[in-house]
């Protein structure tokens, strides 16, 4: 009998995988054997598969068991649970105060630094940049057969090429003249201009996919389209079940004489008595979490706090208000005491022991699990780069500069201007995993948005109006707290300005 019971099971596992087969190829999607053998594997396959299918932006050419398990993560089904009314107003503490759940860190260079800063380190990290974007590239149906440079230069035809950006000029004409370059050789690629490339901006270091054809003197690659790795398209964060809500904090500033103590108080007083904080477990604090020492010429005339060490006792004394049913996450800016080159560690252990247990201490950028969501959380210093490179790009407007970003998947690609990058090994700021919520700090604005589902929060600030801002027209917009509730995605933000 049990042999039998296992025939039937192996004879429906085997018939699901070649109805799997014969659908994902009919529209076109060639599928990897572990692929298949993941999608087999799942409770609802087809749920997957449909999931594939239906995303006709982001299917990949060739199906892997890591887009597998990407599909699957946003396929589960939602378990049932009473609709969130709007923002819920319950009426006593839930029992899970006492017990803050933990944080799952996927990935951050704590404890992982080997870097030494000599030419083979940069090679390494740009290496692993462009190998780790050119694959998912290569995913995309729009650059389907990809060649070497070297080899394309030697065909003179049509071609698919991925490279990395080395220089960006325009012609006389108003055209856009790029150089890209990959493992073999490097080549000129002619952009057109036009409305198509009206809001296009490109950046130095990032690896981007060109579909062209070489020029009648084969010099240059004409290029039809500039194919970027992007984030796949999907229908947001799928209910999960979780009744917990996330908060997020960024660029506390404590020590600068512009911090706002009245804000803070207000906000920690609400966190306390107000019955809609009692769903929040969990507070991630993205950088500049104090004002540091010598950060910029003329500092210390703008420091109540002298010694960066005071800094951190006093936020640490400021953090004990915060319930101790609320986990809290903290990671470091550029105002922090660690490297300024990213990707940064946690902060010292020195700092780390004036907390209480209820504080986690991540690298920026950092990976985490939370609630069943992945959080990708990133300072956003790159920001400056960004901005100063993609033509409608600005400080007022952060969300746009980190849905490029995404399009891009790097959170850093320039190399040598204001964002300093350590060389690893592994380039941490590529976005190799899709998250569910990416969240930024560092210019001091407070915004919610999604982008192809994506959850995207720049997390506001705590620190009015600098003078440096004021030099440079940078109106803040402190002192507020946007909010998720990682069980539906809801978001919104709550006011402390006032």
């Amino acid at each position: 009998m049990p042999e039998k019971i296992f025939k039937d099971v192996r004879g429906w596992i085997g018939g699901m995988k070649k109805r799997i087969l014969q659908l994902l190829t009919e529209k076109g999607v060639l599928v990897d054997p572990e692929a298949a053998e993941a999608l087999s594997g799942l409770k609802d396959p087809m749920a997957c598969v449909e999931r594939i299918l239906n995303d006709a932006d982001g299917r990949p050419l060739i199906l892997s068991k890591e887009d597998v398990d990407s599909y699957a993560s946003c396929a589960k089904a939602p378990a049932s649970q009473p609709a969130r009314q709007a923002v819920a107003q319950p009426t006593h503490a839930p029992a899970r105060r006492a017990a803050p759940a933990e944080v799952r860190v996927l990935k951050d260079i704590t404890g992982d630094s080997t870097c030494v800063g000599d030419i083979i380190d940069f090679t390494k990290l740009f290496n692993d940049r462009y190998s780790t974007i050119k694959k998912m590239l290569a995913k995309r149906r729009d650059l389907a057969g990809i060649i070497p440079i070297a080899k394309a230069k030697k065909m003179q035809r049509e071609v698919k090429l991925v490279g990395m950006l080395n220089d960006t000029r325009t012609t006389k004409h108003g055209h856009t003249l790029l150089e890209i370059e990959d493992e073999t050789d490097k080549v000129q690629v002619l952009v057109m201009k036009g409305p198509r490339r009206a809001g296009d901006g490109f950046i130095k270091d990032e690896v981007l996919g060109v579909a062209g054809a070489f020029s009648k003197d084969g010099e240059i690659v004409i290029a039809k389209e500039i194919v970027r790795p992007d984030v796949p398209m999907n229908s947001g964060m799928t209910p999960n079940g979780s009744g917990a809500v996330m908060a997020f904090v960024s660029d506390i500033h404590v020590g600068s004489d512009t911090f706002l103590p009245d804000e803070w108080k207000r906000f920690m007083e609400w966190l306390r008595k107000d019955p809609v904080a009692k769903d929040i477990r969990y507070m991630l604090m993205p950088g500049d979490l104090v004002d540091g020492i010598g950060i910029y010429p003329g500092q210390e005339d703008e420091l109540l706090i002298e010694d960066i060490f005071a800094q951190y006792s006093e936020l640490a004394e400021m953090a004990k208000a915060i319930p101790d049913w609320i986990k809290v996450v903290m990671m470091p800016g550029n105002h922090d005491a660690v490297r300024l080159a990213e990707p940064q560690p946690a902060l010292p252990k020195d700092v780390q022991a004036m907390f209480d247990s209820n504080v986690l201490f991540v690298g920026n950028p950092c990976y985490m699990e939370v609630e069943g969501r992945v959080v990708l959380a990133y300072h956003g210093r790159s920001m400056d780069d960004y901005i100063k490179s993609i033509p409608g790009l600005d400080y007022a407007h952060p969300l746009e500069a980190m849905r490029e970003m995404l399009r891009r998947r790097h959170m850093a690609p320039v190399y040598g201007e204001r964002t300093a990058l350590a060389p690893e090994k592994k380039d941490y700021l590529v976005i190799d995993q899709v998250p569910n919520i990416f969240v930024t700090g560092h210019v001091h604005k407070c915004g919610i948005a999604e982008y192809r589902g994506i959850k995207l929060i720049n997390a506001s600030a705590w620190q009015s109006q600098t003078e440096f801002q004021r030099m440079h027209n940078q109106v803040p917009d402190p002192a507020k707290v946007p909010m998720i509730d990682l069980g539906s995605g809801e978001m919104w933000v709550e006011d402390f300005s006032h």
